[in-house]
């Protein structure tokens, strides 16, 4: 078995486009990652019914909120372990709070640009005169699953969080 983290790039928004990055960090790696970046449409039916469907985020405004999916499968002959996969948040967008979850996955957090986590209760940050405060969604800046059991070999999951667009 092995034990997996996986980091994906941060998100880049690019004159009206939102790009994800899709570089996989981890060690001997056998997990394939997918991207996803969607957001809400509205459309009216051949009836005039009025549906909200989920469409790929290629252009995306300001106050817009994209849902963004990672996909893993292990393509290993193996189970993998400990399987780790952490998202920033996207320069410019901010999380949407207990908008994350996952496939048999616990969530957290960080505050600190990825360097530690925890979950939602336990962060802080300082405020503008340096007195600690409970963070608030707005302040995080990455999200971490951590998958509990271990994926089998062939077997995929998916992870997701919503952001809008500052």
């Amino acid at each position: 078995m092995k034990n997996l983290t996986i980091t994906t790039s941060k998100g880049l928004l690019l004159t009206g486009l939102l790009i994800l990055g899709s570089v996989a960090v981890a060690q001997e790696t056998t997990i394939r990652l997918e991207h996803k970046a969607e957001q809400w449409e509205r459309v009216t039916d051949e009836n005039g019914v009025e549906q909200t469907r989920l469409v790929e985020a290629t252009r995306v405004l300001p106050g817009a909120a994209v849902l963004f999916t990672v996909t893993y499968t292990n393509t290993g002959d193996e189970p993998a372990e400990n399987v780790t996969v952490t998202n920033p948040v996207p320069d410019h967008m901010d999380y949407v709070d207990a908008s994350a979850s996952g496939d048999n996955a616990t969530v957290t957090f960080s505050v600190d640009g990825g360097e530690s986590f925890a979950a939602a209760q336990d962060l802080s940050v300082a405020d503008a005169n340096g007195v600690q405060r409970s963070a608030i969604a707005k302040d995080y800046t990455h999200v971490r699953w951590i998958v509990d059991t271990d994926v089998a070999s062939g077997a995929s999951g998916a992870v997701q969080f919503t952001a809008v667009i500052e």
